[in-house]
């Protein structure tokens, strides 16, 4: 994939924690991070972010946590209102980041409700209206594969389902599937697939397999991505949903579609929970060449991995936890 020509800038941007792993209440804020705590919030082994783009007034949802009751009731007890999602984008097919999506299309109410017309009122008028509002979500196509997992003696497991397209069609998401990168907003895109080219493996699965009519085929979960925010003045952000793809080799990639060397931040899972400590002390390595000003692994990242982030990079470090906003 080239470089992306007029990739953009954006402004002012924050990303608030939804869903993550993690609470914490205690937590202290800063200039350039604010802690939700007025009210207890709900963790859960899932992961969502809240992605707003001030200058450009878009709020994108990035991902949606593994159940349907964490996101909404922390979005409820943050006091943000689901009105104000203008998309959702997904990371990846797994629950633990897609469970709630047909919550929150349900909850936002796109379908128009019945009112009464003048009688004068225009048939165009009338039809505009009935077609009520659209959501677009955006995600790669194979997110939706149904998948299954194989024993080594032959024996197989599944199907898994992939997300519920058709239940999010219903709910009035313009369901849009990308291979490549999808801009969400002035310099904010989805990376779309991002190519394996980095030592990075304990993202990818071994044992997983997704059908194809009638055959399977070995599941490498090409559809994983993450958004990546090109800030004025400051640099790319990018924030991941697991990284399966190897959060060294993303940001890598982040780097050449977007044409921009400097790595402010970068935000999300890591998946390296059970990543051998060769692999994770090398990703370590890896990104302190980057020199990001903040670095947040989160939800897949594994208490050791992030134990060895802290350690290593105390200066950019920063906890993950649910109701925190970056601000950039």
């Amino acid at each position: 994939m080239p470089r992306i020509e007029g990739f953009g800038e954006a402004q002012s941007v924050a990303i608030t924690v939804l869903v993550d792993n993690r609470a914490d209440l205690i937590v202290e804020s800063t200039e350039t991070v604010k802690y939700f705590r007025d009210k207890p919030l709900l963790a859960e082994h899932g992961f969502a972010a809240l992605i707003d783009l001030k200058s450009a007034d878009i709020r994108i949802l990035w991902d949606a946590g593994i159940t349907r009751i964490a996101l909404l009731e922390n979005m409820k007890r943050m006091e943000i209102d689901l009105t104000r999602i203008d998309k959702i984008a997904i990371s990846h097919g797994h629950r633990d980041h897609t469970a709630a999506v047909t919550d929150v299309l349900a909850a936002i109410n796109l379908a128009p409700e019945g009112k009464e017309w003048p009688a004068d009122a225009s048939v165009e008028d009338m039809m505009a209206y009935a077609q009520g509002r659209w959501l677009p979500l955006i995600a790669h196509p194979a997110a939706f594969h149904e998948r299954w997992s194989f024993d080594e003696d032959g024996k197989k497991h599944g199907p898994y389902s992939g997300p519920p397209k058709a239940k999010w069609e219903a709910a009035r998401a313009e369901v849009i599937t990308s291979e490549g990168p999808h801009q969400l907003g002035p310099g904010c895109w989805t990376t779309g697939y991002v190519p394996r080219r980095s030592f990075e493996k304990s993202g990818r699965p071994t044992k997983m397999y997704y059908r194809d009519g009638h055959k399977f085929l070995r599941d490498d979960l090409d559809e994983d991505q993450a958004i990546v925010i090109n800030v004025k003045g400051k640099g790319l952000v990018v924030v991941s949903g697991c990284a399966h793809s190897g959060i060294v080799n993303t940001v890598h990639y982040a780097q050449k579609i977007s044409g921009v060397d400097r790595v402010w931040a970068i935000l999300g899972g890591f998946h390296l929970a059970r990543a051998k400590d060769r692999e994770v002390q090398r990703t370590i390595n890896e990104i302190k060449v980057l020199k990001p000003h903040m670095i947040v692994p989160s939800h897949c990242t594994g208490f050791k991995a992030i134990a060895q982030f802290a350690a290593h990079m105390p200066d950019a470090f920063l906890p993950g936890v649910v109701g925190a906003t970056y601000l950039f």
